[in-house]
């Protein structure tokens, strides 16, 4: 099983294909890499391409900490340096499209394009995800531990943990129960200061940041209250020379998705 230590995580990853490397970050609070197993084979026949388990997702291990935008993005350079990675374009959706802002705002020499897809954010998005957080603190504290990891549904994308996994592995259920209520809480409450309190117009982006953005850009907007087509329309407009696409999640139209990413990047090396 093939794992980079990152940070303090033990981050699991899986990769195929040869190339210019591609790295898709997953959604979600958590970010298991299996929302990309409907493009990863196709985007591997043109690219190296690295899929990942996020720090709290999937089969990567990591202390229950607070979740910050520096960290996520963190992770993924450390990931890239681990597989010998000078530059790599980046994708993903929802929260995976605001890494994919994050590391080209954070580290424009490491990053050569993004196509950041499914655009989360504005007040709808924030209070629904800062809420989720927040009930699982509020739990914890009057309920206890063992409660909050048995209150989510197990194909929970916004739980703060992996709620499938602690219904078949005992050890990470065990670790999760171990933590003291007030200790869960306080990360939880540090994690919604750390993610949504700011001027951020979408998800950790702030106005400046992404006019000051001078990576190549392919965005894809969404189409619901999480994902607002306006905010996608209003960070469009924001970002010098940034392109727009109007295709869906990549897991409801994938052919046309891998086909408009590929002739973004194809464009983009030719350039």
């Amino acid at each position: 099983m093939p794992t980079a230590q990152i940070n303090g995580a033990e981050i699991y990853y899986e990769e195929a294909g040869s190339g210019s490397p591609l790295i898709l970050s997953p959604g979600g609070l958590q970010g298991g890499l299996s929302s990309s197993q409907p493009v990863m084979k196709a985007l591997s026949q043109a690219h190296r391409v690295i899929v990942y388990d996020r720090r709290f997702g999937g089969q990567s291990e990591s202390p229950m900490v607070v979740q910050t935008w520096d960290m996520v993005c963190q992770d993924v350079l450390g990931l890239m340096d681990v597989l010998g990675i000078e530059q790599a374009y980046l994708g993903g959706g929802s929260f995976g499209a605001a890494i994919s802002f994050g590391c080209a705002v954070r580290y424009p020499e490491r990053v050569r394009a993004i196509f950041p897809s499914n655009i989360a954010g504005g007040v709808i998005c924030d209070a629904y995800l800062a809420m989720k957080l927040f009930k699982s603190a509020e739990m914890a504290m009057t309920q206890g531990i063992k409660v909050v990891v048995d209150a989510f549904d197990s194909d929970d994308r916004f739980a703060p943990f992996m709620p499938e996994r602690a219904q078949y592995d005992p050890q990470y259920r065990q670790t999760l129960e171990a933590m003291q209520p007030e200790d869960f809480a306080q990360v939880m409450r540090d994690t919604i200061y750390a993610l949504f309190d700011g001027p951020y117009l979408t998800l950790g982006m702030s106005e400046k940041s992404l006019q000051g953005m001078r990576t190549p850009t392919l965005m894809m907007p969404g189409n619901n209250d999480i994902h607002p087509r306006s905010v996608a329309e209003q960070v469009h407009r924001l970002i010098p020379n940034a392109r727009w696409a109007e295709v869906r999640p990549h897991a409801e139209e994938p052919d046309k998705y891998v086909h408009r990413v590929l002739q973004f990047l194809s464009e983009v090396e030719a350039s």
